[in-house]
């Protein structure tokens, strides 16, 4: 886990400082100290304002890109750590190891809100979509994990006592095989099927919003931009490419395989497909 927060703070401090060089391209003017009576003084301001937030929406929409791959990047990172965990400890560990994903989930929105809070109104603002994703994903598999470790009994008593429960238990092993064994089993069923469902929707509606948008799309030397009505597609698509690839997580969680990997292979493609074509990587 140390090695994970070690390489998911090296991203941050790349993030960080991609942040500052792309500040740093845009051109800077001089103050002016105009006066009242000053009309041109306040006309050459204000051009020089409008020069300057037009230099800054390019780098604005560039940077925005390269945020989205360093969040998943990160999510990633935390992933991999977190099914190592997962794996390197006995299942009586699992509900802790969801316990400190929620905690960490916490840490991560204050410290999302901070960072946009003292960036607002800088010329290059690191966008808060791919920002406020990190906290959200780490406390929905936080969630998730806990109530499916609930349901499984993660935290099981000591080997002592499963001995003594097993050996009270021996007279109504059929009758909870056949009521409240069959009654677990259904609700996970149900919960599985709920997680399945969702997540393939999801990951259809994501591929939809990111066809309609690359296709709307000019090609990059053409220089034009796209049409207007495809400015809320691509938040859309965001947003219904991350609860898809939560539900995603979900259904991993409770072995829908299938419909987990069509979730969690199909969402980052396709939002993949959405930057290519906005030009990011030209």
């Amino acid at each position: 886990m140390l090695a994970c927060a070690a390489v998911c703070a090296i991203i941050g401090i790349v993030a960080a400082v991609d942040l500052a060089h792309t500040e740093s391209r845009v051109p800077d003017f001089a103050s002016r100290d105009c006066q009242s009576d000053q009309a041109s003084c306040f006309n050459a301001q204000l051009s020089e304002g409008l020069a300057r937030e037009r230099a800054a929406e390019p780098l604005q929409r560039e940077y925005e890109s390269r945020a989205w791959l360093y969040a998943f990047a990160i999510l990633a990172v935390l992933a991999l750590g977190t099914a190592w965990s997962m794996r390197a400890n006995p299942r009586t560990e699992w509900p802790r190891i969801f316990t400190n994903l929620g905690v960490i989930g916490v840490w991560v929105g204050i410290g999302v809100i901070v960072v946009l809070v003292t960036t607002d109104g800088n010329v290059v603002e690191p966008p808060p979509a791919p920002l406020l994703m990190l906290p959200v994903v780490l406390l929905v598999a936080a969630v998730a994990g806990t109530l499916i470790g609930r349901e499984e009994e993660w935290a099981v008593q000591s080997q002592t006592d499963q001995i003594r429960e097993r050996v009270l238990q021996v007279g109504k092993l059929a009758i909870h095989v056949g009521t409240a064994g069959e009654a677990k089993r259904s609700k996970l069923e149900e919960l599985a099927r709920w997680f399945a469902t969702a997540a393939l929707a999801l990951t259809a509606v994501t591929c939809v919003l990111a066809l309609a948008f690359v296709l709307a799309q000019p090609g990059c030397d053409t220089g034009g931009g796209p049409p207007h009505w495809t400015d809320p597609i691509d938040a859309g698509t965001a947003v219904a490419a991350i609860a898809g690839a939560a539900a995603g997580i979900g259904a991993l969680l409770l072995r829908r395989w299938i419909a987990a990997l069509i979730s969690l292979i199909g969402c980052p493609v396709s939002l993949l497909l959405v930057l290519v074509s906005t030009c990011a990587f030209s």
